[in-house]
C-alpha cells in the first residue's frame, strides 16, 4: 500500500468514527488535572506531565481534542494534528466550549507531513494510541518528530501493546470482534526497540492485564460515573495489575504501555534495545 493509499484509508476510517462534540465533564477534568491515581492507565500520562504552564506541546493523533484540551487546561500551548478533518473540526469546537481556543491549534494532516507553521520546536511530543497506526513508517515518523522537538524534549506515548505473540494469536482466535484499520496492530518489542533509538533512556510502564477483562465484562461507561464500591473494585484490580505487570515481570500479559523519556537523535541502525520497566 502506498503512502497516499494508506492516508486515504486511515482518513476514511476516522472520518466514519463517532466523536463527542460535548464539553468534557467537570469530574473528568478534575480526575486528569489532579492525577491522584497514577495506577490507572488513562491517568498515568497526566501524572507524569504535571504542571504544563509555559510548555509548547504537540499531540499527534489528537482526534476530537479531548486530551489536547486537558493539556491546555493544565497550562500548555498545544498543537494537535490528526488525519481526520471531521475530528479536527470537532476538536476546534470543543476548544471553544472550554475557552482554550487561544491555547490550542488543530491541523488536519497525515502525521508524516506535519511541520509547525511558526518553526518553533516542541517541549513535549505526545500521543494516545497513534503510533500503532504508523508501524510501516514508524522509524521515519519518529525521525520527523525528533526534528521538530527541542533537544531533550519529552516524548510520551500511550499505546496498545502485545509483548507475547502467542497471546495475541490466542486473542484473535476468540469470538470477539476487532475494530481498526488494515495496518493497525498493537506495538511489539521490535517497535519498542525502534522507539528506544530515539529515546535511549526510555522508561515504560505497562497496564491492562486483568483490567482488560474487567473492562470488557464488568465495567461500563466513565470511571467517574461508577458507584463508590465499583470504583474501589476498579482501583483494586488496577493496583494488582500494576504490581504484577511492572514488579513481578509479567508485562507480557499487558495490553497497554506508556513509553516516555528525553528524545535524542538516533545513534544509528541497531542502536536501540529492549525497554526497561519503571
Amino acid at each position: 500500500m502506498s503512502h497516499q493509499q494508506r492516508w486515504e484509508t486511515e482518513q476514511k476510517f476516522f472520518d466514519d468514527e463517532e466523536y463527542s462534540d460535548l464539553p468534557i465533564p467537570p469530574s473528568t477534568i478534575e480526575r486528569y488535572t489532579l492525577s491522584r491515581k497514577p495506577w490507572l492507565a488513562p491517568t498515568f500520562p497526566f501524572y507524569l506531565l504535571g504542571d504544563l504552564r509555559g510548555k509548547y506541546v504537540l499531540e499527534v493523533g489528537c482526534g476530537d481534542g479531548g486530551n489536547a484540551i486537558l493539556l491546555a487546561l493544565l497550562g500548555a500551548q498545544v498543537v494537535g494534528v490528526d488525519i481526520s478533518p471531521k475530528a479536527i473540526e470537532i476538536a476546534r469546537h470543543r476548544a471553544e466550549l472550554h475557552a482554550v481556543s487561544q491555547n490550542t491549534m488543530f491541523t488536519a494532516k497525515p502525521l508524516e507531513l506535519f511541520e509547525p507553521q511558526d518553526g518553533r520546536q516542541f517541549d513535549i511530543v505526545c500521543g494516545w494510541a497513534v503510533l500503532h497506526h504508523v508501524i510501516p513508517v514508524l522509524d521515519a515518523t519518529l525521525s520527523a518528530l525528533t526534528s521538530i522537538a527541542k533537544p531533550d524534549a519529552l516524548f510520551l506515548f500511550s499505546e496498545p501493546v502485545s509483548m507475547w505473540r502467542w497471546l495475541r494469536r490466542l486473542r484473535l482466535m476468540l469470538p470477539i470482534p476487532t475494530h481498526g484499520t488494515p495496518d493497525e496492530r498493537p506495538l511489539e518489542p521490535a517497535e519498542i526497540a525502534i522507539f528506544k533509538r530515539y529515546v535511549p533512556n526510555l522508561k515504560a510502564r505497562y497496564f491492562n492485564g486483568g483490567m482488560r477483562i474487567a473492562n470488557r465484562f464488568f465495567f461500563r461507561g466513565r470511571y467517574e460515573d461508577l458507584s463508590p464500591f465499583a470504583r474501589a473494585v476498579y482501583d483494586a484490580i488496577a493496583r494488582l495489575d500494576d504490581f504484577c505487570l511492572n514488579r513481578l515481570g509479567l508485562a507480557g500479559f499487558a495490553s497497554g504501555i506508556v513509553m516516555y523519556g528525553a528524545v535524542r537523535p538516533p545513534l544509528g541502525p541497531g542502536a536501540g534495545g529492549a525497554a526497561g520497566v519503571e
